[in-house]
């Protein structure tokens, strides 16, 4: 088994190694540098399954592409600017997961008159609510505050004695959590929404 932290093996001859499809040094690299792009992931989106996520995200995409990467100049570079790029990404994505969880939650608002909406609005608003109440008592109480009484980060943080960053990362978990609760029901409620709002 190779490895990365012996002196006579740098990470462009790994480099030159992947590309051959040499699994062997995959494995050796992946032990080198996992530590690293976790500890890049984790500072960005303070979230440690998130940050595992990015970890396999990142080392994938490398082996998938590795018949290129012996023509990359810098391979730390290289590495920690696909870390940066998995990021970003799924920010983007967790982004328009939010917002459709928030016009489903405007949209349990209004109370639509129609039975048919009437009964996906109850049937929405009652998967929310056993779902909140399955959410740790801080999570609970910024989602709440936040969904429910239209607090804003900086109110949430000043009644509850948090930093702001702390409630942003209490909301997206409780995000996080409620749409699991919601995977299996959301494609008929996106087909709705699409039917209401076109």
């Amino acid at each position: 088994m190779f490895s990365l932290n012996q002196r006579h093996i740098n990470i462009q001859e790994c480099f030159h190694r992947l590309a051959k499809g040499d699994v062997g040094m995959f494995e050796a690299f992946f032990e080198a540098y996992k530590k690293r792009v976790y500890g890049v992931a984790l500072k960005m989106l303070k979230s440690p399954t998130e940050a595992e996520e990015i970890v396999q995200e990142v080392f994938l995409s490398i082996w998938q592409s590795r018949e290129r990467l012996d023509k990359i100049n810098d391979p730390e570079a290289y590495l920690f600017t696909a870390t940066h790029n998995a990021v970003y990404t799924h920010l983007k994505k967790a982004s328009r997961n939010e917002q459709l969880l928030n016009t489903i939650l405007r949209h349990i608002a209004r109370k639509q008159n129609t039975t048919e909406e009437a009964i996906a609005a109850r049937e929405a608003e009652q998967l929310i609510s056993k779902a909140v109440q399955q959410l740790p008592q801080q999570q609970r109480t910024v989602f709440q505050l936040n969904k429910q009484e239209g607090l804003s980060y900086l109110e949430i943080a000043e009644r509850m004695h948090l930093s702001p960053n702390t409630v942003r990362n209490h909301l997206a978990e409780s995000m996080k959590t409620i749409r699991i609760v919601l995977k299996k029901w959301i494609i008929p409620v996106i087909v709705g929404l699409v039917w209401l709002f076109k």
